[in-house]
């Protein structure tokens, strides 16, 4: 009778524990974890396969390839469209130069013409970063491409606008206070500047390009090294984990990356401060640009946040018809990554080539 109590209540408890696995589905593997201490194989088995039965339905490959069809239509649509976006931002940028202009030499004669310049210069912000850009390539590409977490996203994009207000009032300022050059002088050297920047988006498209492939072989080193990982899951329990996270494969090194991103986006001097700077100082109101370059920032840092924001929403949508698991999902993650490697070492030389024949694109 003893005897028969204790099997009677070992299986109650088996039953409880299976039971209790199948209710606690919010935390399949910590549940499963957590009893597999307490519990016997029959209870392992009965969490499997009630895990088994609660997983996702794979995504149809017929939805994987509507989504993908979008978004290449899109982005040939962009490409069709990038010659008269390019015509229309340059004209605008025109329009927008001579008003703020008028209004330095408004400021002149009245002071409170300076709160229209405030007001025309964030404007200008805002507009000038719409068009086309190296600096919204960059944020786009690497953003769409690379895992990125949106706080450290949104903090690299206004840095970068800042930045590049710093680096255009700190040339202006030194060329004009310490060398007294001339403006085409100025624009000499902004534009010298601006080949830096070139070339250290060429070298951000290189580090992409090598920690890719790095991850890959080490992926491959790792599904070599545990060769059992073909009879077990994603998360089997056997103590290794045999596919790193998405996330954890970024984390070791984003920091640098992004580094070399606000220095290529950075780095090369905003052209709407520099004219501002350089009219500001002509009628003697250069503190009134410098002020102006700084509101253009604020602008430009507010649009390129909105568009790292679209981008991240964006890929974030379109990465969930893209894999199922997360193999698949690390996988996925390098390739897209190598591709946005590839595109940024491509699109750098393209520039650096266009800028040699005096074709530099608008920022």
């Amino acid at each position: 009778m003893k005897s028969a109590y204790n099997s009677t209540s070992e299986a109650d408890h088996t039953s409880l524990a299976s039971s209790s696995c199948c209710h606690q589905n919010e935390h399949p593997h910590e549940t499963c974890q957590h009893h597999s201490e307490v519990t016997d194989d029959g209870h392992n088995a009965a969490c499997e396969h009630h895990h088994a039965d609660v997983s996702p339905t794979p995504i149809s490959w017929l939805t994987r390839t509507v989504v993908l069809l979008l978004f290449l239509g899109s982005g040939y649509y962009l490409w069709l469209q990038w010659p008269a976006m390019l015509m229309t931002s340059i004209k605008w940028q025109r329009d927008i130069n001579g008003q703020l202009s008028d209004l330095l030499y408004d400021a002149q004669q009245n002071i409170t013409a300076a709160y229209s310049l405030a007001g025309l210069s964030f404007l200008y912000g805002i507009f000038h970063s719409l068009g086309p850009g190296h600096g919204k390539m960059i944020v786009t590409t690497y953003l769409a491409t690379n895992p990125a977490k949106i706080k450290a996203s949104l903090i690299m994009t206004v840095v970068s606008a800042f930045v590049q207000a710093v680096v255009a009032i700190t040339l202006v300022s030194i060329l004009l206070v310490f060398f007294k050059s001339s403006m085409r002088q100025v624009n000499d050297a902004a534009d010298q500047f601006i080949s830096y920047s070139f070339m250290a988006m060429l070298l951000l498209g290189v580090i992409v390009i090598y920690r890719s492939l790095k991850q890959a072989w080490q992926l491959r080193s790792a599904q070599r090294h545990h060769h059992h990982d073909h009879d077990h899951g994603d998360d089997c329990g056997c103590g290794h984990k045999h596919f790193a996270n998405a996330d954890e494969i970024n984390n070791a090194t984003s920091l640098r990356e992004y580094m070399v991103i606000v220095f290529s986006i950075g780095i090369r001097p905003c052209t709407g401060a520099i004219l501002v700077l350089l009219f500001a100082n002509m009628v003697g109101l250069y503190w009134l640009g410098v002020i102006s370059a700084i509101l253009m920032a604020v602008g430009t840092a507010l649009t390129t946040s909105g568009i790292a924001l679209l981008t991240l929403s964006g890929k974030k949508i379109v990465s969930r018809y893209l894999a199922t698991n997360q193999r698949q999902r690390t996988m996925t993650s390098i390739i897209v990554k190598l591709i946005g490697g590839i595109l940024l070492v491509l699109l750098g030389l393209l520039l650096l080539n266009g800028h040699s024949y005096g074709m530099s694109p608008v920022l």
